[in-house]
């Protein structure tokens, strides 16, 4: 055989065994890529929840004081010794209750005066008025003496009402406070005897930032727990707001009523105040459901049997969830696992999401991040 032949043969041989190798090469690569990717034509395995719509509850909390439904700090009308104290310390006492007395010997000396002055000018309006009608007295006497008898009665009066203010009562039902006065002690309009609270109901003042003042009205439920009482949660309405924000703080002054009926609720007291504001319906997903691209949120939607890519807008986040905003309709199928790689008009195999078993189980992919 001649050389020219050898090298043909050669170059021949060559050639097949470099096309059979480019060959096996190609099918190891392609049987890799089925492997990893899966088939394109075939369905993604997806896990889909229907999704529900959630009232947007938003819970304010505040700090806010306890003051009495009514107190009152009880002075004197008059300046005065004290000569009988009629309360002690967180004695509960009716409306009218004598709570403290000053010396009045000489009020009552007055209130006797006048007394007998107002009876002398009775007996004589009387006797004028029988003389008149025949001429023995005339009638500017007779008028004097009425004039008389109606500043005797004022005279009266106005002792009387001096005597008065020797007493001091309760305006209201309550407790009475503390009070440093003692019998012997000599007090002035200036002096405190002790203050009166109605503690039958508490009246709690709070801020609200000025973002939730125009949601709240009057007559709205409202929780508080005192600081001291923290398993206690007291259930109460709003009775009044302020009528401006305050510049400074940035925030609206609100009081609400609790209960108090067993009186272990003290003015003064702090709380934990607790407000619920209810908005609009939104959609809530779970937030490994939510992705994010240049364009903003998104969710995958799974739409007779394909992905659907829908912009959303977040609305707040809830314990592991989301609130969104976008076009979602209830029961529309979230891809909550599987979401990776998904593309625009994939097929889809969606099932239902169940947590316990979702974690472990391998999801197809296909495709790259969109």
């Amino acid at each position: 055989m001649s050389l020219r032949k050898q090298l043909a043969i050669t170059s021949v041989l060559a050639a097949l065994v470099a096309a059979g190798w480019v060959w096996l090469a190609g099918s190891q690569d392609t049987a890799e890529s089925v492997e990893r990717n899966g088939n394109p034509g075939a369905a993604t395995l997806v896990m889909v929840e229907p999704l529900e719509l959630t009232e947007d509850r938003v819970v304010v909390r505040a700090v806010g004081t306890g003051i009495a439904v009514q107190s009152a700090a009880i002075h004197p009308s008059v300046s005065g010794e004290v000569v009988e104290i009629g309360f002690e310390a967180e004695q509960r006492v009716e409306k009218g209750a004598v709570l403290l007395r000053l010396d009045d010997e000489r009020q009552q000396l007055a209130v006797r005066l006048a007394e007998v002055a107002l009876g002398e000018a009775r007996r004589e309006v009387a006797r004028l008025e029988k003389l008149a009608p025949t001429g023995a007295v005339s009638q500017v006497r007779l008028r004097t003496a009425q004039a008389e008898l109606e500043s005797s009665g004022l005279r009266l009066d106005q002792a009387k009402a001096d005597l008065a203010d020797r007493t001091v009562t309760a305006p209201f039902a309550g407790v009475v406070g503390l009070t440093e006065i003692d019998i012997g002690d000599r007090v002035t309009e200036e002096t405190m005897i002790a203050t009166l609270d109605d503690r039958s109901a508490i009246l709690v003042d709070f801020n609200l930032p000025e973002d939730y003042a125009g949601r709240i009205r009057r007559g709205d439920p409202i929780k508080v727990r005192p600081w001291t009482m923290p398993e206690r949660e007291v259930e109460g309405t709003i009775v009044a707001t302020g009528s401006r924000i305050d510049p400074t703080s940035r925030s609206l002054r609100v009081r609400a009523r609790i209960p108090n009926p067993d009186d272990a609720i003290r003015p003064g007291t702090s709380f934990e105040v607790e407000l619920s504001f209810i908005g609009r319906p939104y959609p809530r997903v779970r937030e490994v459901a939510v992705l994010w691209s240049r364009d903003g949120a998104y969710l995958w939607r799974a739409t007779r049997g394909k992905a659907e890519k829908v912009f959303v807008k977040l609305v707040r986040r809830d314990r592991g969830r989301v609130l969104v905003d976008g076009p979602l309709a209830a029961g529309d199928l979230i891809v909550v696992e599987g979401v990776q790689g998904l593309r625009a008009g994939q097929p889809l195999d969606p099932q239902p999401f169940e947590p316990d078993k979702a974690s472990g189980q391998q999801l197809g992919q296909a495709g790259e991040a969109s």
